[in-house]
């Protein structure tokens, strides 16, 4: 007996057919879902750390607790507030990499779509050697990128990133922060 369905619509009467679809199904599920969870940036990381030259490093919340970062001067103390997640390290150096380092950054900066990140701009940070690109609303922010140049074409890049959900009372500190975790 067969029903009357709508065009487009069929009944399927086969249990391998029914089998076969289900799976496909779940796999097509499965492939719109794969990377869901990471960010852009974590990709980025995840992209890069494959290549010569390239060293990175994840410090853990367990770790991150442990972090006091301050900013500013012993008079005018401010801090990075809120939860903060991990932080991300990367360096190249482009004598044992394919890329020079200003490709590398542009590169790793390229992850970031320009539709959810935002590159930090002031008056100073034009004649700087580091680069803000920060992902959030106007001073609560979920990831905060400094990608640090060198004047040697020859000398070591680096990337640091904060992951969480934190308040940035003095991005100029939080510049100086990501320049200090790559000082060598």
């Amino acid at each position: 007996m067969k029903k009357n369905l709508p065009p487009g619509i069929a009944l399927v009467t086969d249990n391998g057919s029914r089998m076969k679809n289900l799976f496909l199904l779940v796999a097509f599920v499965m492939l719109c879902f794969t990377g869901y969870g990471q960010s852009r940036s974590d990709k980025m990381y995840d992209h890069l750390s494959g290549h010569d030259g390239v060293t990175h490093f994840l410090f853990s919340k367990n770790m991150t607790d442990a972090f006091n970062i301050n900013l500013g001067d012993d008079e005018d103390e401010k801090q990075v507030t809120g939860h903060l997640t991990k932080i991300r390290f990367m360096s190249y150096n482009p004598e044992k990499g394919n890329l020079s380092g200003d490709q590398f950054l542009g590169k790793a900066i390229d992850y970031l779509p320009k539709s959810v990140y935002k590159k930090y701009e002031d008056e100073e940070s034009h004649n700087d050697d580091a680069e803000i690109w920060l992902m959030g609303k106007r001073d609560k922010y979920q990831e905060c990128h400094v990608f640090i140049q060198n004047n040697n074409q020859n000398g070591l890049r680096f990337v640091v990133s904060f992951f969480g959900d934190f308040l940035v009372e003095d991005i100029e500190g939080l510049k100086k922060a990501g320049k200090e975790f790559s000082d060598e």
